[in-house]
C-alpha cells in the first residue's frame, strides 16, 4: 500500500514516517508540508492512503481531504491530529480513520489495517471489451477504432484520447475505460494514463524508480510509468532487471 504523510511540522512527519516503517505492507512514496505539495504527489504518484494533519497554514486538512476526494482514483484519508474536536468534521469528509497525537504504533497499525488497496482487487475482464470509442470533434461525435488509440490521459478530470494523428476529448472516465478495455491490450501505467501495450516502443528510466514509456522516438511522444506499476508491467513486457535497477 502506497502512502504519503502530510503535515506542516517536520518533526511530526518524521515521527509518523518512523512508525509507518514498522507497519507491514506500507510503502512511503512521499511527504508534504502543504496542500499544494500533497496534491502534486497524488497527481504524480500511485497513492492509496494519505495520513493528513488537520491544522495547517493555507489550505487546511479538511479542505485538502475534499480536494483529494475529487481527484482521479482518489486515495483514502486518515487524519492525524492532536485535537479531538475535529472528529465529526473528519468523518463528514469520508475520512477512513481519525488518529490522535501522540500516535501509538498499535493505533496506527489498526488504521492501516482498515485501509484497502485498490490494486489488491484484480481488474475484472469485461464481458465484451470496447473495440471503438466516441470522441468529440467539431460539435459532433467521431467514432475511433480502439486499435488507433495510443493512450488515454486524464487532465483535471477531462479525459483525452491520443491517436497517432490527433488528440480528442471523450466523455468517459479513466475508471470506466479501465473496466471496459481489454486488459491484454491496455495497461493503467499511471494514475492519469492508460496506454496501449502494443504502442510502446521502448522503456526509459525517468528517475526515482519511475520510467517513461516511449511511443514515438521521433516526436518524443511518451507517457509516465509510475513506480508502483513497474512490477506489473514487467509481467506483461519483461525487461532485464540489470538494465534499469538502481
Amino acid at each position: 500500500m502506497n502512502v504519503i504523510v502530510v503535515d506542516d511540522e517536520k518533526p511530526a512527519r518524521e515521527e509518523l514516517i518512523w512508525l509507518l516503517e514498522q507497519c507491514d505492507g506500507v510503502t512511503l512514496v512521499g511527504q508534504a508540508e502543504c496542500a499544494e505539495d500533497a496534491l502534486n504527489l497524488v497527481k504524480n504518484e500511485e497513492v492509496d492512503l494519505v495520513f493528513l494533519d488537520v491544522d495547517m497554514p493555507g489550505i487546511g486538512g479538511m479542505r485538502l481531504a475534499e480536494l483529494l476526494h475529487e481527484t482521479e482514483g482518489a486515495p483514502q484519508v486518515v487524519f492525524v491530529t492532536a485535537y479531538q474536536n475535529h472528529a465529526a468534521d473528519a468523518f463528514g469528509v469520508a475520512a477512513l480513520d481519525y488518529v490522535l497525537k501522540p500516535v501509538r504504533l498499535e493505533r496506527l497499525q489498526k488504521a492501516v489495517a482498515r485501509a484497502t488497496k485498490p490494486a489488491d482487487t484484480p481488474v475484472a475482464r469485461p464481458a465484451k471489451p470496447l473495440n471503438r470509442i466516441s470522441v468529440e470533434e467539431r460539435g459532433s461525435y467521431r467514432v475511433v477504432p480502439i486499435d488507433d488509440v495510443l493512450f488515454f490521459e486524464s487532465d483535471d478530470g477531462i479525459v483525452v484520447v491520443q491517436t497517432a494523428q490527433k488528440r480528442f476529448i471523450t466523455d468517459f472516465s479513466l475508471k470506466f475505460l479501465e473496466q471496459n478495455l481489454d486488459p491484454d491490450s491496455f495497461f493503467r501505467c499511471h494514475r492519469s494514463y492508460i496506454v496501449r501495450l502494443d504502442a510502446i516502443e521502448s522503456i526509459a528510466p525517468w528517475g526515482a524508480g519511475t520510467y517513461r514509456l516511449i511511443l514515438d522516438r521521433e516526436s518524443d511522444l511518451g507517457v509516465p510509468l509510475a513506480r508502483a506499476r513497474a512490477t506489473e508491467l514487467k509481467t506483461l513486457i519483461p525487461w532485464s532487471a540489470n538494465v534499469f535497477e538502481d
